[in-house]
């Protein structure tokens, strides 16, 4: 997309592997994720998912081995946009230098023909302050991102907390979802208030599960907490997206 919000529709968070070996509190270490994204041309998606695998998903496999990124994931986009993208891949790490380590392995190869038919490439940088990691494997994520008020960002993740965070634990611990978080930008490449809600679901059916609960939650909101939810954010900035993890792995 070209609105600013745009530049963070595609993590295919994958941001949200965090494996569960990390305590799940707000103590917990800051997750730094680098995302890279591309759109492929339709006639060229088979060719760019095989050269995934063959020249990518084994230096994911090696890092995640030595210890130096915690997880990663490879994506396609369910829900296309004319200009969004098709394809990405997306890897962990409590540190940036464990982030830079996975390019200086990719960079070693050159790029191979599935990749070069790229017609449009992005790269972000994030950062999750606030995840909660349940069981099971992601197969579907889904992104809600919005912009928070400029003058007060840290606003938008207080009414979360407060507003629907009970309702996601709710939903982690009956398997409805692998994993929840919060990301935003390290390197701001759009608005530095944007904020991403992301949720792994481990199947199809668990999206509707999710929505179920999330609107009985809201049908239950006071005056209050309406007005509390609106005032959080910038009026219809939000924009979301759907993924499909083809791949992904955890320490």
């Amino acid at each position: 997309m070209k609105m600013q919000i745009s530049a963070l529709l595609v993590f295919l968070l994958v941001v949200t592997l965090v494996p569960a070996a990390l305590p799940q509190t707000e103590s917990t270490p800051i997750i730094y994720t680098y995302v890279s994204q591309f759109q492929i041309p339709r006639a060229n998606w088979a060719a760019y998912s095989e050269d995934s695998e063959k020249s990518t998903i084994p230096v994911f496999e090696k890092l995640v081995a030595d210890g130096s990124i915690i997880s990663w994931s490879t994506s396609e986009t369910v829900v296309h946009t004319s200009d969004g993208y098709t394809h990405g891949a997306a890897w962990s790490s409590t540190s940036i230098a464990g982030l830079m380590k996975v390019l200086d392995e990719i960079r070693k190869s050159p790029p191979r023909p599935g990749q070069i038919a790229a017609t449009k490439h992005e790269d972000l940088l994030l950062q999750t302050r606030m995840y909660h990691n349940g069981t099971g494997e992601p197969t579907y994520l889904r992104g809600v991102c919005s912009s928070a008020k400029p003058e007060k960002p840290e606003s938008y993740s207080a009414m979360l907390k407060k507003l629907f965070f009970p309702t996601f634990e709710e939903q982690l611990k009956k398997g409805v979802a692998t994993y929840y978080g919060l990301d935003e930008q390290y390197v701001n490449t759009s608005a530095p208030s944007t904020r991403c809600l992301i949720i792994n679901y481990p199947n199809a059916e668990s999206i509707d599960k999710w929505a179920t609960a999330i609107n009985t939650t809201m049908g239950k909101w006071t005056s209050a907490e309406r007005e509390e939810f609106a005032a959080a954010s910038v009026p219809d900035s939000r924009r979301d997206f759907l993924l499909r993890i083809t791949h992904s792995g955890h320490k």
